[in-house]
């Protein structure tokens, strides 16, 4: 989205006010309903702008958890071609300390700490930008140096509030094919200590693409507005689908019926465009003699098989992490070198199909 001369890519709507904008009290009920593990939000102040990754309305609809995930922007940028020597942003993080990353194109410069109260972060211009240009050109890096992109905290919320310095948005041509990424807390970042860290954006640095990232820690429902959302969308070249791992319980009779809705909602809308689903990953299930993760497994592989579209492709999720030390003690989320693994085999099993042009 354009915010005056900024974009903000992976971001939907910002939201003003203070806490009671996120989790509203008509959502209230929903969490009763849910039972879920995290609390609505409570912010006393109405400071700054909240990100949300999806249209608001949407939002609203989801379950419990992915209504406060969305707005935990992982993979949101703040892209601008920068005129002055410096812009200043002044951020803040709503819960805890995050990190916020400064890219010149595909060129990493540098990093900073956002806390919980108001963060100023000061954007220089490169000395080298002009050899940034040349070597970007000359090895067809995706992004154009010229671009200046502040990756913002993956988690927690962080709120916008203020810019001050000339640019103006990007121009067509300066950003690569896109990478959409819907999924759990896997997708969307969980133990990643950087916003470039998690697998999918580091799948997405390895293809020379830009990701969008739709992960939900806790709140991969596969609800059908998601999946209409999604298939609704013309801004991305392909996309992968992790399903199943925040589901487990309704076992995979039903899961099947929500999944190939989801599927195939998705894919019938994009035929031209390559969709990857996942089954799901590796975890402690494959471990401790639990049969639901093989279950679920067989149950996207089946729908896949019978939708029979020439681009939609099944990828084992075992096979994209294959060791049991790439997983944290919970024996559910990848750590952060099982993430570089995932990352580097899912862009192996993409390239394959996809040309990296």
């Amino acid at each position: 989205m354009r915010y005056g001369n900024l974009e903000i890519h992976n971001v939907a709507e910002l939201l003003e006010g203070d806490g009671s904008v996120i989790t509203p009290a008509s959502s209230l009920v929903a969490f009763a309903a849910d039972q879920s593990s995290l609390e609505p939000y409570v912010a006393a102040d109405a400071e700054g702008l909240w990100c949300t990754r999806i249209p608001d309305a949407l939002r609203l609809s989801l379950n419990p958890k992915a209504l406060i995930q969305a707005v935990h922007v992982a993979g949101a940028e703040l892209r601008f071609n920068q005129h002055s020597e410096t812009v200043r942003f002044v951020l803040k993080c709503n819960e805890a300390p995050g990190i916020a990353e400064i890219y010149q194109g595909s060129f990493m410069v540098g990093w900073h700490v956002v806390g919980t109260t108001p963060t100023e972060i000061t954007v220089t211009r490169p000395l080298n930008l002009d050899v940034l240009i040349r070597l970007t050109e000359q090895h067809q890096l995706p992004f154009d140096a010229r671009l200046t992109r502040v990756i913002l905290p993956w988690r927690p919320p962080v709120r916008i509030l203020s810019a001050q310095g000339e640019f103006d948005p990007p121009h067509a041509g300066q950003t690569p094919k896109r990478y959409l990424a819907y999924g759990s807390s896997i997708t969307h970042g969980s133990t990643s200590i950087r916003p470039t860290g998690m697998y999918a954006a580091r799948t997405a640095q390895l293809l020379g693409a830009d990701l969008i990232n739709l992960g939900f820690g806790g709140g991969a429902y596969l609800e059908p507005q998601m999946a209409e959302y999604i298939a609704s969308r013309t801004d991305w070249d392909f996309v992968t689908l992790e399903t199943g791992i925040n589901i487990p319980g309704m076992g995979p009779e039903k899961f099947g019926k929500l999944a190939e809705q989801f599927i195939s909602t998705i894919a019938e809308a994009h035929r031209d465009k390559w969709i990857f689903c996942t089954g799901v990953y590796t975890c402690g299930a494959d471990y401790l003699g639990e049969n639901w993760a093989a279950e679920y497994r067989n149950v996207i592989q089946d729908i896949v098989s019978r939708l029979n579209l020439p681009r939609l492709v099944y990828v084992d999720g075992r096979a994209l992490l294959p060791s049991l030390t790439g997983l944290t003690s919970d024996l559910l989320h990848p750590s952060p070198a099982g993430m570089e693994e995932m990352a580097r085999n899912l862009s192996a099993v993409i390239s394959k199909w996809i040309s990296p042009a």
